[in-house]
């Protein structure tokens, strides 16, 4: 054991390093405080310097950060901070607006098999409307995950553009209606329909190549061959009659909120369909037949690019591969008949499909 003189000076030691310690650790804290005010003023000299270079000017030109982060304000979200900005589009229409992200004001419900997508593309052209590239399913697969969730799905966009979102499936879900008129009541619907006999087709053909089926259009489309009943069980079937769907959109929306698209028509002479979609949108009147011409190599419809964008983007409409028995279609024609005269009276709009 040592004796107690021998100890005290070691611990007279630690105390003065425990001491200097502490004393140092202040003085690390002091330096970088000092360091952090002297950052602060060179800052807002930076910052009056750049508004008197702005001085005079209308707005701030903005300009988009590599990695922007996200604010929400209200119901849009802002790529970042403040809301100053001047953007021009390709029409060299000017508006005070920052790229945001926007719920829809009009959505694309369906149907299946009529268009829907080619309808997308068209709209495209339209320098005041922007589209996700996906369909998004928010209202039948994801409603769970919320509003926010279903807004940040959603392209950046500025004041005068138009989001429409598309989801072919809307259309035919039972719960759909209702979940959109709680969320965007004021939204816009857009519906593409076709002949139900030849989207119905369609329909079955691509469900048969998709799942490899072998079953013919008799044994598909009847319920019995002998008794001639069309099968009433099939969804393909179920699609194409559109008027039992629309009841239930009825009882969410007024008919004023609703446009027909005549998908039929849509390849034949997609420029008038397209003017009148953009009088029910309330947009300017900029899409004409000058956009369109037939590739008659590829028997298909194509929209015009300019020099620097690449190939065109060309659309074939969907045919059928192999036509059913004569029989078969004079019995389509008959059944949908009564659901088609009902789907004119309440939609006001006659598609001449039972000529």
């Amino acid at each position: 054991m040592f004796p107690y003189d021998v100890l005290r000076p070691r611990k007279q030691l630690r105390k003065l390093i425990a001491v200097f310690s502490v004393l140092f650790v202040f003085f690390v804290f002091g330096a970088i405080m000092t360091e952090k005010d002297s950052l602060l003023q060179e800052n807002e000299k930076y910052k009056e310097n750049e508004r008197d270079f702005y001085f005079g000017m209308k707005t701030k030109p903005y300009i988009l950060r590599e990695s922007p982060r996200t604010e929400e304000k209200g119901d849009i979200f802002y790529l970042d901070g403040e809301q100053n900005n001047v953007v021009a589009d390709d029409q060299l229409q000017i508006v005070t607006s920052r790229p945001v992200k926007r719920l829809p004001k009009a959505l694309i419900i369906g149907v299946k098999k009529s268009g829907t997508k080619t309808l997308q593309e068209f709209l495209r052209i339209h320098p005041d409307i922007c589209t996700p590239a996906n369909e998004v399913h928010y209202f039948t697969r994801n409603y769970h995950k919320g509003l926010e969730w279903y807004r940040r799905q959603m392209p950046v966009s500025v004041e005068n553009q138009m989001t429409i979102e598309r989801t072919r499936g809307y259309y035919v879900h039972g719960d759909v209606p209702q979940r959109i008129a709680l969320q965007i009541p004021t939204v816009r619907l857009i519906v593409v329909v076709r002949n139900p006999v030849l989207r119905a087709l369609l329909d079955y053909t691509s469900q048969c190549d998709r799942n490899k089926s072998d079953l013919s259009f008799m044994e598909a489309f009847f319920w019995n061959n002998i008794t001639g009943f069309i099968d009433m069980s099939r969804d393909f079937i179920q699609t194409s009659m559109y008027v039992k769907f629309l009841e239930n959109w009825f009882q969410y929306f007024r008919l004023d909120q609703f446009h027909f698209v005549n998908g039929d028509m849509l390849y034949r002479n997609p420029s008038h369909e397209l003017n009148k979609l953009e009088g029910f949108l309330k947009i300017r009147n900029l899409i004409s037949s000058d956009h369109f011409y037939y590739n008659t190599s590829r028997d298909s419809l194509c929209i015009k690019k300019h020099d620097c964008q690449g190939r065109p983007h060309c659309f074939s409409e969907n045919k059928l591969k192999t036509y059913p028995p004569p029989f078969l279609l004079r019995r389509l024609r008959e059944f949908f008949h009564p659901f088609n005269e009902k789907f004119y009276r309440q939609t006001k709009q006659r598609f001449n499909w039972n000529v």
